[in-house]
């Protein structure tokens, strides 16, 4: 009995083939729904800690994902790696998911009605801070401070502004006290428990830190991880890719396609290949820079040519 029952069921099937397997069955609608919601709950595994802290995903709109974010220096580091960020996102979904990445505003309700819009569900902490800071209580010697604040406004209405903006931020204030929020170390303002410095800090640690790499690779286009880590020793080999990425990126877009011999086409070939000086061969060269041809500056007429008219046969 016992021998008939293993042949008849030789292994238990993995939770995520049958998921797999249902969702195919569904039908490709449903598939897709599902991976959509899959990329928005698995943010932070995609783009990683430092850029899941400073952007909350929005929601899939078409083939456009929504990303918000209020650190307007991210924002504009973040605009040079959208190829990359759509790159991982459709790797990560095993599909080609999205072709593009948008910046939003925040999107005040979820909603999954729609294949072609896909929002992802606000915490309820997010929804409920409101109601709960408006409960904080404030004090006469604080309503009379918001007052004295606002009495220097001549408008009216702007006095009425900055009265309330002062008492919401004296509530929060006291509402991020009864959560036991704690101050930074290093600037005073609060911040959640379990942190060792506040979200501001860190993010400017973390710029920092990135100033650094970039450095080295201005001063050593060739560097590979183990080398930008002999002066960088914090950091890590992602944000070493990427500070290259975004580094070959503008200086790709400022080289002529047609470049082969300046010192920026020299050294945009050292960054993208990390290649010494003393291997900066005429075939090396060739090779690097038609395969980042439609990232440089193209002339109007350019027209890019076949492979094999650029770069010899055989495989080097």
């Amino acid at each position: 009995m016992a021998g008939n029952l293993k042949a008849r069921s030789p292994g238990l099937e993995r939770p995520d083939s049958i998921i797999r397997k249902t969702l195919q069955h569904m039908g490709s609608g449903y598939e897709k729904k599902y991976y959509m919601h899959w990329i928005l709950w698995h943010w932070p595994e995609i783009v990683g800690g430092f850029i899941a802290n400073n952007t909350i995903p929005q929601g899939i709109r078409k083939d456009t994902l929504f990303i918000y974010s209020d650190n307007s220096a991210l924002r504009n580091e973040l605009q040079m790696m959208m190829p990359q960020i759509v790159q991982s996102v459709n790797n990560y979904a095993g599909q080609k998911m999205i072709s593009k990445v948008a910046f939003t505003k925040k999107w005040e309700t979820s909603d999954s009605a729609g294949i072609d819009e896909i929002r992802l569900a606000a915490m309820p902490s997010e929804l409920d801070i409101g109601q709960e800071r408006r409960k904080m209580p404030l004090s006469p010697a604080e309503m009379q401070a918001a007052e004295t604040l606002a009495a220097g406004a001549e408008d009216p209405d702007i006095a009425t502004a900055v009265a309330g903006l002062y008492r919401k931020h004296m509530q929060m204030q006291k509402l991020k006290i009864a959560r036991n929020y704690q101050k930074c170390p290093l600037c005073g303002q609060l911040m959640e428990p379990g942190l060792s410095i506040c979200a501001d800090c860190n993010r400017k640690k973390q710029q920092k830190l990135r100033e650094k790499v970039r450095q080295v690779l201005h001063d050593m286009p060739w560097a590979r991880y183990p080398d930008v880590k002999e002066y960088v020793p914090e950091c890590t080999p992602k944000i070493v890719n990427e500070q290259r990425s975004i580094m070959v990126q503008k200086l790709a877009a400022d080289t002529d396609v047609n470049d082969r011999t300046s010192i920026q086409a020299k050294t945009l070939v050292m960054l993208y290949r990390c290649l010494p000086p003393d291997q900066l061969t005429e075939d090396n060269i060739t090779r690097a820079l038609y395969a980042l041809r439609f990232d440089m500056h193209r002339p109007k007429d350019y027209k890019a040519p076949k492979r094999y008219d650029v770069i010899k046969l055989g495989r080097k």
